[in-house]
């Protein structure tokens, strides 16, 4: 971050040093920005530790991540390759942490530093923007105290939140005209996931309209066909022919030219999606905190999340437009940014009084909904179930049931479960593999139950027809119990390896 430079007050050996003072505005948001990521790396660990981490989508992550360390690829807790889930490459920048024994809680904690630090450019872009030091801490704290950064924190790792950050820092470098860094940031941002390729290809339109055209097409072409190699070849190449995404969208179209052509044909279809109640509510969260209407004065900068939006709010399943999922992380990017850019314009238009009280009506908006939503110890909700309880009395039975599975077993386990048990090539979410439920695309590849050695299973998560078909194997003679208390059951194959 900045500092500002003295005159010369000394030599040595012949070198002037100038004496530099780290500016107060630039100290309460590293501290900020120190306690954001200190609390919410405790309470992300407490959930996980707590058992409060799900199948989708903590399990998968770890075990995608731990089957590239050991150079496999069949993701057994989706039923996908690890590729024909997401296209998401970065997860190779993990697997040396994964060579050294990380697992959930670094894969939890590197998204909380990653997305805090999204502030740092934040800040610089409204330094570049000549907003005073004050005013641009602000703006950077404000995706602090925003509900919705909170929120998926809490989620847990997901790709697209970690890309945020690398796509501020790739905005920031077209301010500054820093091409190689801006690819940097680009091609580092794409690779956490597909859909990012949309939001920097619009990036890219934006470069060539503010007169770069050579960048900014090659960086639109780039993206896009990064975009469509993986969702028009290389996923079908993958997955068997299919799109591991389409079942999202089966209602209006399935794949982008179905969706374009449900458009052209049934307009309405779509329209009503765009503008309903659900959606209202999605834009609602993600801009409010923003001050609402502080980023409606940088438009054309709204178009960066402008992709991803649409794609939340038209499909089939309402939790693409929750605002406490991951779904609104590319919307979220384009709010921030567009809200820097939207003070700086009118500060430019009304003068030095609105630079420097415009962002703290922003800061005003963001901390009620930090208040009122957030998930922060001071926030409405810190205490409305999200996170793990303190006094869980079931806690030393979870423990104690997952530490008799063996390292190497192939296990099925209940989704609740399946987080602590992923570094390893085969884990699965009970009742599969005895019956395909959220496996692969459409129940396919079937597994065959056979292969299973352990079960793991909380009982009190279990619907009817899971109960009938655990009693139902537990009645046959190849399994027999080992553990039960508490509701928790481990029941090992007859013959598999007895583990510690």
């Amino acid at each position: 971050m900045a500092v500002t430079a003295e005159p010369v007050v000394r030599c040595t050996r012949g070198i002037a040093l100038p004496r530099t003072k780290l500016e107060p505005a630039v100290l309460a948001l590293t501290c900020l920005l120190a306690a954001w990521v200190v609390t919410f790396s405790v309470l992300v660990v407490r959930r996980h530790h707590g058992f409060w981490d799900i199948d989708f989508d903590m399990g998968i992550h770890d075990q995608s991540v731990w089957l590239l360390a050991h150079g496999r690829g069949f993701l057994t807790v989706r039923g996908l390759q690890v590729f024909g889930h997401h296209a998401t490459p970065a997860y190779f920048l993990l697997v040396p942490a994964y060579w050294l024994g990380a697992g959930p809680d670094f894969l939890n904690v590197f998204q909380v530093v990653v997305l805090g630090l999204g502030a740092i450019p934040l800040y610089l872009l409204a330094r570049e923007r000549h907003l005073p030091p004050w005013a641009a801490a602000v703006l950077g704290a404000v995706l602090l105290l925003h509900p919705v950064a909170q929120f998926y924190t809490w989620e847990l790792f997901h790709p697209e939140v970690v890309a945020i950050t690398p796509l501020l820092c790739a905005y920031l470098c077209v301010q500054r005209r820093s091409w190689r860094w801006f690819a940097f940031w680009c091609v580092l941002a794409v690779s956490w996931k597909e859909d990012v390729a949309l939001a920097v290809a619009v990036l890219g339109l934006l470069v060539a309209l503010k007169g770069n055209r050579r960048v900014g097409v090659a960086t639109l072409a780039v993206s896009l066909v990064w975009f469509l190699l993986w969702t028009v070849v290389l996923f079908p190449a993958i997955n068997g022919g299919q799109v591991q995404s389409e079942n999202l969208y089966q209602t209006v179209g399935g794949d982008a030219g179905g969706i374009v052509q449900t458009f052209v044909t049934d307009p309405g279809e779509i329209l009503s999606r765009v503008f309903g109640s659900e959606s209202g509510d999605f834009a609602w969260h993600l801009a409010l905190p923003f001050g609402l209407l502080a980023p409606l004065f940088a438009p054309l900068v709204l178009l960066i999340g402008l992709p991803q939006y649409l794609l939340d709010v038209i499909s089939d399943a309402s939790f693409t437009r929750a605002y406490t999922f991951h779904y609104g992380a590319l919307p979220l990017a384009a709010l921030a940014i567009a809200t820097v850019e939207g003070i700086a314009f009118v500060s430019r238009r009304f003068g030095k009084t609105v630079a420097f009280v415009a962002p703290f009506v922003v800061l005003g908006t963001a901390v009620f909904g930090s208040l009122a939503w957030g998930l922060s110890p001071v926030g409405a909700d810190y205490e409305s179930g999200f996170w793990p309880p303190t006094n869980d009395p079931r806690i030393e039975s979870k423990r104690a049931a997952v530490a008799l599975v063996p390292d190497d077993a192939v296990v099925s386990a209940v989704y609740g479960l399946a987080p602590q048990l992923s570094h390893r090539p085969e884990i699965y979410t009970f009742p599969n593999p005895w019956e395909s439920k959220n496996f692969g695309i459409g129940g396919k590849p079937r597994r065959n139950p056979s292969r299973v050695e352990w079960l793991v299973i909380d009982q009190t998560v279990l619907g009817p027809p899971d109960v009938v078909l655990l009693s139902e194997i537990l009645r046959g003679d190849d399994f027999r119990i080992v553990f039960e208390r508490d509701d928790l059951l481990v029941a090992r194959r007859r013959g598999a390896h007895r583990g510690p």
